[in-house]
């Protein structure tokens, strides 16, 4: 035994050591394999080893001591476990053995929890389920989970559907006290109508897809001396939907429509959003509807909003729509037919303005999903995106123009802004401008003048070089988001932009009604907080991360019987390991890994994103063939081959 004096020195030596080490806080992020790293809160990246990782979860805030390995690298020790956020998970019941487990989907989270006997509750090894995590493994490494729901056996019709909504806590069902209030509308909106004036002789018609039910826009368009007149009428929710109401409440929890592959969730109960609020044809609903004058060249000129009444007269499809502009004359009703030979004037117009003045989008494919009876996909139906879809959405964008400029005078409302490149990225975006358009370099490129005129001068040199460069400093921009200030879209090349035109699938757009409202009547509206926009951007996020997974998951499975079959497509990722390619039949990913053999490892060139591989090169955007190599479902996973020209070829003749 170690007599006092002992004890002493021991403790002074261990307290001299302890002072002599780096201390740092970072955040805990898994891998695929049995380690981690922390991201450190100075940017730093300290390497987690397995028996330190068992002892924390993906998204961990931690306290670690540092330690410097070979070439500068560093390890991290545990040393306090600060925060954890990770509560919840979903996975499958495992056995082995007579231990018990979930085997999470939790991305970074790659080991199995312990599901004691007293909290299985009623679920069997083989299902899916969701857990709360009731034992944090920090002080031992021993986690431990609670069964909360039974989502379902892996072979029942839609359990990927039903894991997803469990997976990302989706909203399904409404609270019995914003049913009720669903129920009291449509005596309201009675009253609320008969209030208004009627502007229903306008002419106005709603352009959709077929299949669409919840119609929250309707177009008419008419001539004057300098142009064209748009008019449209949009839902109007806001009229009936007070701030703070149990609907509202629980249309900000969703904070919009998800629309999964086969299945959406709507943001209010579909009795509203299909039918009383829907602008139905033949029905009057209430409205905020937009004046805009747009001139010959198409810039826009005054703009004015009034909430009236509105009757559409028909509902027109993009089919119907496009089959008229390109000469059908039997394809629409005789009293839409100027109104939509001035819609597309409109478009032209527009359309050529914001080529020289702002910034045009991407014109990519759709890819309609169609599910058999089971829920897996049956076919996958590539769709070039028509006249009549092109028309209205640039109808929607002067619109949500329009009305940001408002929202911005008024420095109220919910906007959407596009800051540009990534802060930390502006390092690479200014090296590689200063190799290859040093004029640029220098420019401030979060000003919307400097950054407008980069992407115009690249857009407008073709050769692979530029356009590559393009192709690159793209994966450098940021997300777009929502904000409570008004600020540039850099992506659409705006000074100001806000959407206001789907108020039954957006709660943005809702809330932009009730600013818009609060203005004419001269009263303030109520502001949303930071907080309030951190929660809605995290909802949005999450249902496109819902969406991808359900996706990827329906995806692996389609993609099973066609493994060693040839394929055209995009690359949409180049990195160390190999390139990600986009089919362009079906507009699924894969991903072809090249690193595999260490004797003929590939040349990456991280600054401009190109790869060398077999005295061949590839950049992004470039079209590729590749043949499915193997599947892995419950990875997610398509794993693709390259292929020469020629025996893709040969290959898709074969097929």
């Amino acid at each position: 035994m170690l007599n006092a004096d002992a004890l002493k020195q021991l403790s002074q030596l261990k307290t001299d050591i302890r002072s002599s080490k780096e201390f740092a806080e970072g955040r805990v992020r898994g891998s695929n394999g049995k380690f981690g790293f922390v991201e450190l809160e100075d940017g730093r990246e300290a390497f987690l080893p397995p028996n330190e990782m068992e002892r924390v979860f993906p998204g961990d805030r931690v306290r670690v001591s540092l330690t410097e390995e070979k070439k500068g690298k560093l390890s991290a020790e545990l040393d306090t476990l600060i925060e954890s956020q990770l509560d919840y998970l979903v996975g499958q019941y495992v056995q082995r053995g007579q231990g018990h487990f979930i085997q999470p989907s939790q991305n970074g989270l790659s080991r199995w929890i312990f599901l004691p006997p007293k909290a299985r509750g009623k679920a069997q090894p083989g299902e899916f389920i969701a857990c709360k995590i009731n034992r944090h493994p920090f002080k031992d490494g021993r986690a431990q989970a609670k069964v909360e729901t039974v989502i379902g056996k892996p072979d029942i019709p839609g359990i990927e559907h039903a894991y997803v909504v469990a997976q990302f806590k989706l909203p399904e069902q409404f609270g019995q006290p914003a049913e009720a209030q669903a129920q009291e509308i449509s005596a309201q909106l009675a009253e609320v109508i008969s209030e208004r004036q009627d502007l229903s002789e306008l002419g106005f018609a709603t352009i959709d897809a077929e299949s669409t039910r919840d119609m929250d826009d309707a177009l008419a368009v008419t001539t004057r001396n300098e142009g064209w007149t748009l008019h449209i009428a949009i839902a109007d929710p806001s009229s009936v939907i007070e701030t703070g109401s149990p609907l509202d409440k629980e249309a900000f929890e969703r904070a919009h429509s998800q629309y999964l592959p086969g299945e959406t969730l709507p943001m209010l109960p579909r009795n509203l959003c299909e039918n009383l609020f829907s602008l139905v044809p033949g029905e009057l609903r209430p409205a905020l509807v937009v004046h805009i004058d747009i001139n010959t060249d198409g810039s826009l000129g005054e703009s004015r909003y009034e909430f009236a009444a509105i009757r559409s007269q028909h509902k027109l499809s993009y089919i119907q729509v496009s089959q008229f502009i390109e000469g059908d004359e039997s394809a629409v009703p005789e009293e839409q037919k100027q109104s939509l030979h001035n819609l597309a004037a409109v478009f032209e117009a527009r359309s050529a303005y914001r080529a020289n003045h702002s910034l045009a989008m991407e014109d990519r494919p759709d890819y309609e999903i169609h599910l058999d009876d089971k829920r897996k996909i049956a076919r996958i139906e590539k769709q070039e995106r028509n006249i009549a879809q092109r028309m209205v959405e640039e109808a929607m964008l002067a619109t949500n123009i329009s009305i940001g400029g408002k929202l911005a005078e008024l420095q109220q409302g919910c906007f959407s802004v596009h800051l540009g490149f990534r802060e930390e990225r502006m390092g690479e975006v200014r090296s590689l401008l200063k190799e290859l358009l040093p004029e640029h370099a220098e420019q401030d490129l979060g000003e919307l003048p400097h950054y407008l005129a980069l992407v115009k001068y690249l857009e407008s040199h073709g050769d692979a070089q530029m356009q590559n460069l393009l192709s690159v400093l793209k994966r450098m921009l940021r997300p777009g988001q929502l904000d409570n200030k008004a600020g540039a879209h850099l992506g659409l090349g705006l000074e100001a932009y806000a959407t206001a035109t789907s108020p039954i699938r957006k709660y943005n757009d809702l809330h932009n009604h009730r600013v818009l409202r609060a203005a004419q009547q001269d009263g303030p509206a109520a502001a949303l907080s930071d907080e309030q926009i951190e929660a809605l951007q995290d909802s949005l996020t999450r249902g496109r991360q819902a969406n991808r997974a359900l996706e990827q998951w329906l995806y692996a499975q389609f993609m099973q019987d066609k493994v060693g079959q040839a394929f055209s497509g995009k690359v949409t990722l180049v990195n160390g390991a190999g390139l990600g390619v986009r089919l362009d039949e079906f507009g699924i990913d894969g991903f072809v890994r090249l690193n595999g053999d260490k004797k003929n490892l590939p040349n990456f060139d991280g600054k401009h994103l190109t790869l060398t591989y077999n005295e061949q090169s590839y950049q992004l955007e470039q079209t590729i063939s590749v043949k499915v190599s193997s599947v892995d479902v419950d990875k997610r996973r398509i794993s693709l081959e390259l292929l020469p020209e020629t025996s893709a070829n040969e290959m898709a003749i074969e097929n």
